[in-house]
């Protein structure tokens, strides 16, 4: 059994991102109304990466907007990899659903994250 991974930089869960042969360490916000798997900040996602298609969503205030979505890979500490598809929007790395429902997250009183297989 693995041993948990603790984030006392609360809500940040440290993940590794891999698109293609490049990887990168980030930070991502736990957002449980976000369906998606990841969202990065499109300056992330340069540097010769080729996105697979595009993704429309529908944001808090009700309007659409359509990015551009890569396949992917997320490793969180020990667990994963997990396949991903990564959308290029907003300012912030965001984790959502798709990648948090298949851990166990424990949000410990506004202090730290434990995170589970």
């Amino acid at each position: 059994m693995s041993q948990p991974l603790i984030s006392s930089r609360f809500p940040y869960l440290p993940l590794h991102l891999t698109v293609g042969q490049v990887s990168e360490a980030v930070e991502a916000c736990v957002q449980q109304r976000f369906d998606g798997d990841l969202a990065v900040p499109p300056a992330l996602l340069t540097g010769g990466r080729r996105p697979t298609g595009y993704s429309r969503w529908t944001l808090a205030d009700g309007s659409s907007v359509l990015t551009t979505t890569y396949r992917g890979t997320i490793q969180v500490g020990p667990f994963g990899p997990f396949p991903a598809l990564i959308t290029a929007i907003g300012d912030e790395p965001l984790v959502g659903r798709g990648i948090s429902d298949r851990l166990r997250i424990t949000l410990d009183h506004g202090q730290q994250l434990t995170i589970e297989p």
